[in-house]
């Protein structure tokens, strides 16, 4: 049987998905000989070998079992020449930059991720910076193209033995060649100190609900920059955040633990509870019930509140220590500077509006706000095009003439 060649070009989010194990796997399936590795431009290069029945098998599962993150823009296939491999293999990545590609967006946590984190079994347990192949940071840890563990900021954390056999195992579709993988063992950790930089004892979560639930203001730091987090309920402490802050009017965001909490206080529609829940989690504008328990000051005069879940384990777990299972969660800026990413400048630039700092020491390398939208008419509307949504690029209609 007559056995062919063929080099495939695929562009999309297809580095930072899970994509190149996926590759493997289906190979392996398909019986085809070959490789796959990223290439420079955040697309990815496939070669692969087989007769018509492997190939036509290849191709059908590469579109049937898509990771649940990725997404192919193009594909590009040609037929090259034999190489006669002996087997399929994930490659080194390269600087070849053949087709634009889009750059991975940062993910919420994702189902699994989090069964790991409520599992008092599990080695991962309660352990903030739990990511896989389909979820967790990524373009704001990101230094440069391809996607590689030593282009992020994760190169700070080396892996341990149990992190490094999950690496290397490709029966471990989760975390095979995922490059931001970490455990308690080798990954982030978290720190709470004062603003005047006094280490504070005790386990940094549950001091740093003590410390909210008492009226303080804290400086968190997230996947793309700092929050600042404060008591939704207490009026005297929504009044001081905004007197520190310069902010009179414009509204604070709201996280919550799951949906029930946010519908204890807000109406939402189908389309509005979809993209609470969606990989993005994004801040949604919605309609306020009344009475309305939250403090007034959040949004005055408004009618519409802005509401969005936890998207990391550290999130989730700050959140579930809360009585109420909510936070003011605002971005971590002070009038007119952008948002912090790193401890200096919110001890600099956030003196005087926070009291407490919860930080971790992996380095944020682009800042990534909340992306906030609004449903209109069951349309969707992007106040705030940011995490989880950026660096995508949009396509147009029409072509658009160079400057």
């Amino acid at each position: 049987m007559r056995t062919y060649a063929y080099r495939i070009i695929v562009s999309g989010i297809v580095q930072g998905v899970g994509f190149r194990p996926f590759i493997y796997r289906i190979a392996h399936k398909a019986n085809v000989k070959g490789y796959v590795k990223n290439m420079g431009g955040s697309e990815v290069e496939i070669r692969i070998e087989g007769n018509n029945d492997g190939i036509g098998e290849f191709m059908r599962l590469l579109f049937l079992e898509l990771p649940p993150e990725a997404k192919i823009e193009n594909i590009n296939m040609e037929e090259t020449e034999l190489n006669l491999f002996s087997d399929f293999k994930i490659l080194p990545s390269g600087n070849e930059i053949k087709e634009p590609s889009i750059i991975p967006p940062d993910f919420s946590i994702c189902d699994e991720c989090l069964k790991e984190v409520l599992n008092p079994k599990d080695r991962r347990y309660k352990y903030p910076f739990n990511s896989c192949a389909y979820c967790g940071p990524r373009f704001s840890m990101m230094y440069k193209l391809p996607y590689d563990r030593e282009n992020t900021s994760m190169i700070d954390f080396p892996l341990c033995d149990e992190c490094r056999f999950e690496y290397y195992d490709p029966s471990n579709e989760r975390r095979f060649d995922t490059q931001g993988i970490s455990c308690p063992r080798c990954g982030p950790r978290l720190y709470l100190e004062s603003i005047e930089g006094e280490r504070i004892e005790g386990d940094p979560l549950t001091v740093t609900v003590k410390l909210i639930e008492e009226g303080y203001i804290i400086a968190i730091k997230g996947i793309g920059g700092f929050h600042i987090a404060a008591d939704p309920f207490n009026d005297d402490v929504v009044l001081k955040l905004r007197e520190r802050k310069n902010r009179p009017q414009k509204p604070f965001a709201v996280m919550a633990l799951d949906l029930p909490t946010v519908e204890k206080y807000a109406y939402v529609s189908n389309l509005e509870r979809e993209l609470l829940k969606s990989p993005q989690k994004p801040i949604v504008l919605l309609k306020k019930k009344e009475p309305y328990e939250l403090s007034k000051y959040l949004s005055p005069d408004l009618d519409r509140e802005g509401f969005f879940l936890f998207y990391t384990a550290f999130h989730y777990l700050l959140l579930d220590y809360m009585k109420n299972h909510v936070l003011i969660m605002t971005s971590g800026n002070k009038h007119g500077y952008p948002m912090c990413i790193d401890e200096k400048c919110a001890r600099e630039k956030l003196k005087g509006v926070i009291d407490y700092i919860l930080y971790h020491n992996r380095n944020i390398v682009n800042r990534v706000d909340d992306s906030v939208i609004r449903v209109s008419a069951n349309r969707v509307m992007f106040i705030r095009r940011s995490r989880g949504y950026a660096p995508m690029w949009i396509k147009l209609k029409r072509k658009v003439q160079n400057l």
